[in-house]
């Protein structure tokens, strides 16, 4: 896997869920998002995006998005993470 564009690939994918509010974010935990992304070169990719509360259900979320291309880091694949207060709406993650 190429490591740069997949890593420049799931920021991009990830920066729309980055922008949405706590509540819009909780259909992830029912609805994942899995999609196949073409980088530059060429290469497909899949993509999962989904959610999963930190601690207590209906409190902060954490939004995780794993991106690989098949080849052997399927088992292993990039990952980014966020997460949202209820409360507050900040954006925490790498």
């Amino acid at each position: 896997m190429d490591t740069a564009e997949a890593t420049t690939l799931l920021e991009h994918q990830l920066q729309p869920f980055r922008a949405q509010s706590h509540a819009d974010l909780q259909r992830l935990l029912l609805a994942p998002v899995a999609t196949e992304v073409v980088g530059p070169s060429g290469r497909r990719y899949q993509l999962l995006i989904q959610a999963a509360w930190v601690k207590t259900p209906g409190e902060a979320l954490r939004v995780v998005a794993g991106i690989d291309d098949s080849g052997w880091q399927r088992f292993r694949p990039m990952t980014a993470t966020f997460d949202v207060g209820r409360h507050d709406g900040r954006h925490n993650g790498t």
